[in-house]
């Protein structure tokens, strides 16, 4: 079956790895011609569809956050504020996937640990003060 350039429908020679007519590459699996009748050619583009890479330090960020805050109350909450930093910034690597767990995983770790800071100063002033009472 003869091929036919995405680009501008000329017709390509054999083993070609560009178009003869406009020079646009040719990519040699991508294309798939398929004949719908003899006097027509329909081009199809086929295109391999690459499986979505998981960004594990977003997710693991995210997890160890909420588990750290629910289960541990915040004692891993600096371990989570990392990995979801490194997986904010990996995120770029994987087309954006996994951003949006690594910003969750941030904010949780983050509001829980000014919390904590904040539950301790108030724990220390109460018992600073009761003494002077």
């Amino acid at each position: 079956m003869a091929k036919f350039c995405t680009s501008c429908g000329q017709e390509l020679i054999e083993g070609a790895k560009a178009c003869g007519n406009c020079g646009a590459a040719v990519a040699s699996e991508a294309t798939t011609t398929v004949k719908a009748t003899p006097a027509s050619t329909t081009t199809v583009n086929v295109q391999a569809a690459a499986p979505a890479q998981t960004n594990g330090m977003a997710i693991a960020g995210f997890v160890v956050s909420l588990v750290s805050t629910l289960l541990c109350c915040g004692a891993f909450n600096i371990v989570s504020l990392i990995l979801s930093i490194v997986g904010l910034v990996q995120a770029k690597n994987y087309n954006g996937n996994g951003k949006g767990l690594a910003i969750a995983g941030i904010i949780i770790s983050c509001i829980f640990m000014i919390l904590s800071i904040l539950l301790i100063i108030l724990g220390y002033g109460a018992a600073f003060f009761e003494e002077f009472a």
